[in-house]
């Protein structure tokens, strides 16, 4: 098959979607974690008809359509304050959902499972989206999810999925295109090991159990996020973003999956019906809009995203978008990889004791 052979020659070529696990038709495919803690596909050949169904769908090897001109940007932010503090930016995931669940919707997001990995999962009613909320800066276990799209989507229902570039790409080959479909995309820095994540958040509880964890809180102020940990017996752990030892070995892009510095999702490329994220050099573009409870960013599609949005009581306007690039290169710019990636991945695998690594590295 050509994805086998694309990830033997060079495996940053595969960004773990999982399109090609959900599409086979015999689940000859897998998805199983390298030795760096990554998803790749696995082929079992006993059980392969040799279709070619998955290379049809990988969204490496069928790359979506690109935009000819610069697409609409607003800024835009949740007038709930109570929202907007709970969210990440402006609170503009939670509108969205609400218009599809108010609609007898379906939305699919990133969530924390019981041990605070992340992978993606429905919500059906506004208790269920609250697990959805929030940045978790980690590529998020699609499993079956987009089978569950195309089973709902096929019962007339409005779906509502949102995830990285190359999780939207892989979504949009494996379902096409559909008017009940909006196809959200996050703005993306990259996404870290998620073993070593696991490794990481049990070596922060040492035994102690952990009933939250925010990538992004506002206690600090939205300008100043800081990386949370509430523990049920024993108060919380709080640092700066770029302090947390885990979290500074992403910023420095030490640990991120190798694909993500060849990024081949970036803008021009089309995969989502709008693009969401923080409105980072606001103060320069929108000043009228400036606080430090946060603000989001929408760059938009299509005419069915520009419609749902209507429906919103969200409060924006429109915005030049190279102002918003300014503030937000990875909209155009794969993140590039830190030329000491090779070097931490040796170490880790010398040591046995991912904890060491990372604060060796963070240092």
């Amino acid at each position: 098959m050509k994805i086998e052979e694309m990830i033997s020659q060079n495996r940053a070529e595969c960004f773990g979607c999982a399109a090609c696990a959900n599409i086979c038709p015999k689940k000859a495919i897998s998805m199983q974690r390298d030795a760096e803690g990554f998803e790749y596909p696995k082929i079992d050949h006993a059980v392969c008809v040799q279709c070619g169904k998955c290379d049809g769908v990988c969204p490496s090897l069928n790359l979506p359509k690109k935009i000819s001109a610069p697409p609409t940007a607003f800024v835009a932010i949740n007038p709930d304050a109570k929202v907007r503090r709970h969210s990440s930016s402006g609170g503009i995931f939670g509108a969205l959902a609400k218009v599809i669940l108010d609609e007898g919707g379906i939305v699919f997001g990133a969530a924390f499972d019981e041990n605070f990995s992340v992978a993606h999962m429905a919500a059906e009613n506004f208790s269920e989206l609250e697990k959805l909320h929030g940045s978790k800066y980690l590529q998020s276990q699609i499993g079956k999810t987009f089978q569950q799209v195309k089973k709902h989507l096929a019962a007339g229902r409005k779906v509502l999925f949102s995830g990285t570039g190359c999780q939207c790409a892989g979504l949009k080959n494996f379902v096409g295109d559909s008017e009940n479909l909006l196809i959200v995309e996050i703005f993306c820095h990259g996404v870290p090991s998620p073993a070593l994540w696991e490794s990481y958040i049990k070596w922060l509880g040492r035994g102690h159990e952990i009933v939250r964890v925010n990538f992004k809180s506002k206690r600090g102020g939205w300008q100043n996020p800081h990386f949370e940990v509430t523990f049920k017996d024993c108060g919380f752990y709080f640092r700066p973003l770029n302090e947390d030892t885990f979290n500074r070995n992403f910023l420095q892009n030490t640990i991120q999956r190798p694909s993500c510095g060849i990024c081949k999702f970036r803008l021009p490329s089309l995969q989502s019906d709008l693009m969401i994220g923080d409105a980072w050099g606001v103060q320069n573009f929108a000043p009228d809009f400036f606080d430090n409870l946060g603000i989001s960013v929408i760059i938009l599609h299509t005419e069915r995203a520009l419609k749902i949005l209507q429906q919103t009581n969200l409060v924006g306007r429109a915005v030049n978008f190279n102002a918003v690039l300014q503030g937000n290169p990875v909209l155009v710019i794969p993140t590039p990889e830190d030329p000491r990636r090779e070097s931490f991945f040796a170490d880790l695998k010398n040591s046995g004791k991912p904890i060491n690594v990372l604060q060796k590295f963070a240092n």
